[in-house]
C-alpha cells in the first residue's frame, strides 16, 4: 500500500503541538478525514478508542491510538469502513522534530484497501497527496503560523501480494 507524507513547520514547541494533536477531537478542526469525534478520552494513549463520524458517512466508526511518545510521535488507526467494493481504513502518524524557531510536523498516511477497493488505490493516493499539504497548512495556521514543505509519496518496498 502507498505511503504519503507531508511536512509543515509550526512556530510552537513540540510539547504544545503534541498536546493539541493527542486530543483526537482536534482532528476535525484541521483535517478533512474526520467530521467529528463524538466519544472518547481527551488525551490519546495507546489503546484508547474514539467514536468518529467521517465526512459523507452515516455510520459512526472507531479510531484507535496505536502509539504515543510524548512530544515526539503519535499514531492512530481507523477501523475498516465498509463499502460495496470492500473495506478501507487509514493509519495516521505524527512525528514532531523540534528545531530552529519551532517544530517540524510530519504527517504520514498509509491507506489500506481490500476487495474491489484495491483498484481505487491510485485515486485514494492522489487524493491524499492533494489534500495532506493543505490540511497541514490549516494545522499550522490554527496553531499560530507555519509553512508547508513538499509532500512525498513513498511506496512500500515489499511486493504486493494478490
Amino acid at each position: 500500500m502507498p505511503h504519503v507524507s507531508a511536512h509543515v513547520h509550526v512556530s510552537r514547541p513540540a510539547d504544545e503541538i503534541f498536546s493539541f494533536l493527542r486530543d483526537p477531537r482536534n482532528l476535525a478542526e484541521w483535517s478533512s478525514t474526520i467530521d467529528r469525534v463524538v466519544e472518547g478520552p481527551v488525551a490519546a494513549e495507546p489503546g484508547d478508542e474514539y467514536t468518529c463520524k467521517f465526512p459523507g458517512r452515516r455510520r459512526m466508526h472507531r479510531l484507535r491510538c496505536t502509539a504515543s511518545t510524548p512530544g515526539e510521535y503519535l499514531a492512530f488507526r481507523g477501523t475498516g469502513m465498509w463499502t460495496p467494493l470492500g473495506r478501507h481504513y487509514a493509519e495516521l502518524e505524527f512525528r514532531l522534530s523540534p528545531g530552529g524557531e519551532g517544530t517540524t510536523v510530519t504527517v504520514s498516511v498509509r491507506p489500506h484497501l481490500d476487495g474491489g477497493m484495491i483498484i481505487l488505490t491510485p485515486f485514494v493516493t492522489m487524493a491524499w497527496r492533494r489534500d495532506l499539504p493543505s490540511e497541514l497548512h490549516c494545522l499550522a495556521e490554527l496553531l499560530g503560523g507555519g509553512r508547508p514543505d513538499e509532500e512525498r509519496e513513498d511506496r512500500d518496498p515489499s511486493p504486493s501480494k494478490g
